[in-house]
């Protein structure tokens, strides 16, 4: 185990929590994962994440959801050396936070 081992396992926890699915079964098809079937379902194309997102995460801003789900994908990439380092993945993602606009 080694971080790049540990940011594959932060992706699928970033998939859980934007699509509302476990990480394995309930995909419809036996060994289906959550990173197989998100791949499949968005083509990794991160415009196509409304049509994996949880329904509950209805008042997410858009914007943010596609800047998550893209960080995801890199964290889940197939090549360790082509995954972002932790440091990274947090400063995605704070840059994926809109602020407030009250």
């Amino acid at each position: 185990m080694d971080e790049k081992s540990d940011v594959y396992s932060f992706g699928v926890v970033l998939l859980e929590l934007i699509t509302g699915r476990r990480p394995v079964g309930d995909f419809g098809e036996e060994g289906l994962d959550i990173v197989q079937w998100t791949k499949m379902q968005t083509n990794w194309n991160k415009e196509m994440v409304m049509k994996i997102l949880d329904e509950r995460l209805d008042d997410i801003p858009l914007a943010e959801a596609m800047q998550v789900f893209f960080v995801a994908m890199l964290c889940v990439h197939e090549h360790s050396v082509e995954r972002p380092t932790m440091r990274e993945v947090v400063e995605m993602l704070a840059q994926a936070k809109q602020p407030n606009t009250f």
